[in-house]
């Protein structure tokens, strides 16, 4: 009897072998005579079906139905640089009160150990984030964001119950920007709620195929979005050619994430305009996801002119012709600002 090593490959309801120097290896039973041993079908690995991640369109090794975590991720100076970042599919970026933007970062492929520090939340952010189905965690809430929390409009983890316990402070920080949530925590506070953390993810639309630019799309080394005139809230991304992902900047500090040290490495960008208003004394605002506009796209140093449309609850690209637009693999930012006038590409 011929000794033989399997691995097994679980790819929808297919099992495969091994591969072997650019061939996959497939057993098959032999039908003949049954003292001898089974044979082997070599297939070419391009019958192997790919996976791709549901949020990034990345290759992944098997199927996940992680349901999605949408994190209010702090944004203040001060809270620099965030921890988890590097590990989102996607971050929305979105101003709150005064010149001060936050971020929804989303997370479905990887959930990294720690993310924060956690901020509080707004309505707004929270329907970004039922866009997906997300688990909704965040530090504090808006009287808006609560009402819509305690009338159970979204599943979520809030710090104000579960400081220090789902919650950790970072002793090296100041409150309130000094909250973090610890992957641990969220997975004890999903038991705790008993809520789902499992589920089939509606992926966004990717192409696996090299984009093919023709006369609509222009070239961009740099862009730059005026928050502010405090130059620590304003944001510029940078083209690197050698791995075509954009690099992000605050007050010419290259954003990194605290966990690893290492740079975010953005593939795509959608800065799209959308009516912003006050709503309150205290500077809360109204932030319009439903009525689409103009905006841009930008990936791989180019850039073209876009109209974005919420699409069940998710920014969508589209071309001015009214064709759905599909990201490239990676991460991808959505920047929301109050008009175009505010944003420079270079």
């Amino acid at each position: 009897m011929l000794k033989k090593t399997f691995c097994i490959i679980a790819i929808s309801t297919l099992l495969f072998g091994c591969q072997h120097e650019g061939k996959s290896v497939k057993t098959v039973k032999n039908e003949g005579n049954k003292e001898e041993p089974k044979k082997e079908e070599v297939i070419d690995k391009e019958e192997i079906d790919t996976i791709f991640a549901p949020l990034n369109g990345l290759p992944i090794s098997q199927a996940s139905e992680q349901r999605p975590v949408a994190v209010m991720v702090n944004n203040f100076h001060l809270a620099r640089p965030q921890s988890g970042l590097g590990k989102a599919d996607l971050v929305y970026e979105v101003l709150a009160e005064g010149d001060i933007t936050r971020f929804l970062a989303v997370f479905q492929s990887n959930i990294p150990v720690k993310i924060g520090p956690v901020r509080s939340a707004r309505d707004y952010y929270i329907d970004l984030a039922n866009g997906y189905h997300a688990l909704f965690i965040c530090h504090g809430n808006s009287p808006k964001a609560k009402e819509m929390m305690d009338a159970g409009l979204i599943d979520s983890l809030n710090g104000l119950i579960y400081d220090g316990t789902l919650f950790k402070r970072d002793p090296n920080r100041k409150a309130p920007h000094n909250s973090y949530i610890l992957k641990e925590g969220i997975e004890k506070g999903v038991e705790k709620r008993n809520y789902s953390f499992t589920e089939k993810v509606t992926p966004l639309d990717f192409t696996q195929d090299p984009v093919a630019f023709d006369s609509s799309w222009n070239s961009v080394n740099e862009v730059f979005i005026k928050y502010s005139y405090n130059p620590d809230n304003n944001v510029t991304y940078k083209f690197t050619e050698t791995n075509k992902h954009f690099q992000r900047y605050q007050d010419g500090v290259v954003a990194k994430d605290a966990l690893d040290g290492k740079q975010l490495q953005i593939k795509n960008i959608l800065i799209v305009e959308s009516t912003h208003k006050f709503i309150d004394k205290y500077g809360r605002r109204s932030v319009d996801l439903k009525s689409g506009g103009k905006g841009y796209y930008l990936v791989d140093g180019k850039y073209k002119n876009i109209q974005w449309k919420n699409v069940d609850g998710r920014i969508i690209p589209f071309t001015l012709e009214g064709t759905e637009i599909e990201f490239s693999p990676g991460q991808t930012w959505i920047n929301f600002v109050p008009s175009l006038s505010t944003v420079t590409i270079k």
